[in-house]
């Protein structure tokens, strides 16, 4: 006998196990179809000389979920890749959500105003020029930690936001 091709043995045991469940059918008519099935596949089996019906019926008799072992180990190594590869990016996620790029963080995890005074000082270039005396005040004010007044935190923040910057 010639060694079946796993392809076809998968294709003839979904027939069956097709078959096998419409028999726990409650209609009368779908469990007779059931059988008539199982005989066609089995008639299917014998004119086809490629599938080998022990070959099948080994396969039935010792299932195991389809599966070899090899395929259970190389699933099982997947996985815990998988899991290991979610976790640290889930760390590197939270870590990032708590410090951001920089390494101060309010307490409600939005930038320390030093870090967006900086920000707004790198990018600007790209703002008009009557706000850049105000922005070189604000960077200068980082070095000495003097904290600029409400309003000038909103200022500085309405340039922060008009530039893309995000809090996040």
């Amino acid at each position: 006998m010639s060694v079946p091709n796993p392809d076809q043995l998968g294709s003839v045991s979904r027939r069956l196990a097709s078959c096998i469940r419409m028999l726990l059918s409650p209609n009368d008519s779908e469990r007779a179809a059931a059988i008539l099935g199982v005989q066609r596949t089995r008639r299917t089996i014998s004119e086809d000389r490629s599938v080998d019906i022990h070959a099948l019926a080994d396969r039935i008799e010792k299932s195991n979920g389809g599966l070899s072992d090899a395929d259970k180990q190389r699933i099982r190594a997947e996985i815990e890749n998988a899991r290991a590869v979610g976790y640290a990016e889930g760390v590197q996620a939270a870590e990032a959500r708590q410090h951001g790029t920089g390494a101060f963080r309010n307490t409600d995890g939005t930038l320390e105003w030093t870090e967006v005074a900086l920000f707004v000082q790198r990018q600007k270039h790209r703002l008009d020029i009557k706000h850049h005396e105000f922005i070189d005040d604000m960077a200068s004010r980082t070095v000495y930690g003097r904290e600029p007044t409400p309003r000038q935190h909103q200022y500085l923040h309405s340039l922060f936001y008009k530039l893309g910057g995000k809090v996040t």
